[in-house]
């Protein structure tokens, strides 16, 4: 470890990645828009970045580094400076009532830090706020694969320190498949109509970094389902997006917005963070086994039950001994066959997973659609008893297939390839 102490100048920011422990020895600071006093502790997690920003003179940090931890003084673009014109005409330009605002943005230009400030300023102007999570690769509410929404209680540092109030599985942790975009869009209206029912004045809708190729199309069908009253863009593709709304009969208020500079996450820190997702949700889990049939299953937002009859089942090409299987209402069947190739066929009538690839599946556990814990899929067994690896105590009768597989000790991570055949 090492301790650094910090005389910052106004208009100067610190930054700190973790992981570090922050503490100010004076006044004259804030960070994510929020004053910081002095003896306020602030712990930044690892491969997190915080800007501290002098707002006076004289504003003395002290900052203890863990392994692998950084801080420097930069005068660059960065902090929530950059966005402070931005936030008051936001909060200016809301109506009575509810309003959604939706945040649109490449990979790393800085959307969950923008939703924080946002969130942070709303609760200091006595605003009610809540928060969408719809990246299903780099989820902070949520781990890969997953959307989810929460009522924003108290100030945020790090997003990562709240719950979803309400989760939805996607199985991806990628918008790959036009399938995946229908779902995640799905999944997110979901939230908002569980939202709808609560009290909140500004509802955040925080999205995924998908928006070359086909992502802006993803983004506007989004939009046309989400009806946000509000668009924050980043300046790199305000005017495609523009240019894409001039269709709509009532379109959202389009608000560019300035991109950090020079903070960017390797690949490994990607990485490292999607991992701890993982471990966040999964840690000290024990084993529970529980026969396959008397469980439903969900893969792609359809549900799958054990109701499928021999005949049905040899009618597909498939026999009894080398599978296990479940049938949805239109007869479209899933199967976990053995002796094939690590991997999921997606056929026109059937969705085939190999048996084995089963094992290490990261899984959520919940009731028809709805998922209310997660687990990792340590076997299924030649007699379809499945044996999870879980922390959730609650009860579930449904078990949400993905196409992600997690080592038993939560340090990788590997994606099942998706073969659409027919």
């Amino acid at each position: 470890m090492e301790t650094r102490s910090y005389n910052l100048n106004k208009g100067e920011v610190l930054l700190v990645r973790g992981p570090a422990a922050v503490r100010a020895e004076s006044k004259g600071s804030s960070v994510l828009g929020i004053r910081i006093e002095a003896g306020d502790k602030i712990v930044v997690k690892k491969n997190r970045v915080l800007p501290f920003e002098a707002d006076e003179s004289g504003s003395l940090i002290q900052v203890i580094l863990g392994d692998i931890g950084e801080s420097w003084i930069t005068r660059d673009r960065v902090g929530m400076r950059i966005w402070n014109i931005l936030g008051e005409s936001i909060f200016t330009s809301l109506k009575p009532g509810k309003n959604k605002l939706m945040i649109i943005g490449e990979t790393d230009s800085g959307k969950s830090t923008l939703t924080s400030y946002l969130a942070n300023k709303a609760l200091m102007r006595g605003l009610r706020a809540a928060i969408i999570d719809g990246d299903i690769g780099q989820g902070d509410l949520v781990p890969p694969g997953c959307t989810g929404a929460s009522v924003v209680r108290n100030r945020i540092y790090d997003l990562r320190d709240l719950r979803a109030d309400i989760l939805g599985f996607v199985g991806f942790t990628s918008p790959s498949f036009l399938s995946v975009r229908d779902l995640i869009i799905k999944r997110m209206k979901e939230l908002i109509s569980y939202l709808e029912e609560r009290e909140y004045d500004l509802c955040i809708i925080n999205t995924d970094g998908y928006v070359a190729d086909g992502g802006m199309d993803y983004k506007v069908d989004m939009i046309r389902e989400l009806k946000p009253d509000i668009i924050i863009c980043f300046k790199e593709i305000d005017k495609e997006l523009l240019e894409r709304l001039k269709d709509f009969e009532n379109p959202p208020v389009v608000v560019p917005a300035d991109r950090p500079e020079g903070i960017v996450k390797s690949i490994s820190q990607r990485s490292e963070r999607r991992l701890s997702q993982y471990f966040r949700f999964l840690k000290d889990g024990k084993d529970l086994s529980i026969d396959l049939k008397k469980l439903r299953l969900s893969f792609m937002g359809n549900l799958y039950d054990h109701n499928l009859s021999d005949l049905e089942l040899k009618d597909q090409g498939f026999s009894l001994p080398e599978a296990g299987f479940a049938k949805r209402a239109d007869n479209k069947i899933i199967v976990f066959r053995s002796n094939m190739e690590d991997l999921v066929e997606v056929f026109d009538r059937s969705i085939i997973f190999n048996q084995g690839s089963l094992s290490g599946m990261f899984a959520g556990l919940g009731s028809g659609d709805y998922v209310a814990g997660f687990a990792r899929i340590a076997r299924l067994h030649p007699n379809q008893i499945i044996t999870l690896n879980t922390n959730f105590k609650g009860k579930f009768d449904t078990l949400f297939l993905s196409t992600i597989r997690i080592s038993q000790d939560l340090k990788t991570e590997a994606i099942l390839p998706v073969v659409r055949i027919g």
